[in-house]
């Protein structure tokens, strides 16, 4: 089955329509969570689940991966403008990048095993499944 091409638009309405999805439910939270990252669980659900497909996304996010160095000049621009904070506190500032760096890697490591672990357990009980059924149908 051949792929249906999507132009630039379609795919950039289809990213501006999560984005402002995830924008209004970052309003409505009682906590504070970054609508990107709102943002790019709904796009996975919306993936996973067949809402989207990926050909309607796929190009213009391979073009935007393509410049996410130049994405982070801005954020750069800010670290450089506020070297008075990291003067007086940027020792603290590190620490508290490292503890949530190692937090978060152990974190992904941990449910990624986890994951892995039920995955496996339920491949050898749908393999015990059909051998079981194989050896009932030969006797």
């Amino acid at each position: 089955m051949e792929k249906k091409v999507y132009s630039f638009l379609q795919q950039a309405f289809v990213f501006a329509l999560v984005m402002l999805i995830s924008n209004g439910i970052a309003k409505v939270l009682p906590i504070a969570i970054p609508p990107s990252l709102i943002g790019m669980l709904l796009l996975f659900g919306a993936l996973c689940m067949g809402i989207v497909k990926l050909e309607q996304v796929e190009g213009l996010a391979n073009s935007l991966s393509s410049v996410i160095t130049f994405l982070f000049v801005p954020s750069g621009i800010s670290l450089v403008n506020s070297l008075g904070i990291m003067k007086s506190s940027g020792i603290q500032i590190l620490v508290v990048i490292l503890i949530a760096t190692l937090a978060l890697m152990a974190a992904t490591g941990w449910g990624s095993s986890l994951l892995l672990g039920i995955k496996d357990r339920h491949t050898q009980v749908d393999e015990e499944k059909t051998l079981n059924k194989g050896l009932k149908e030969a006797s």
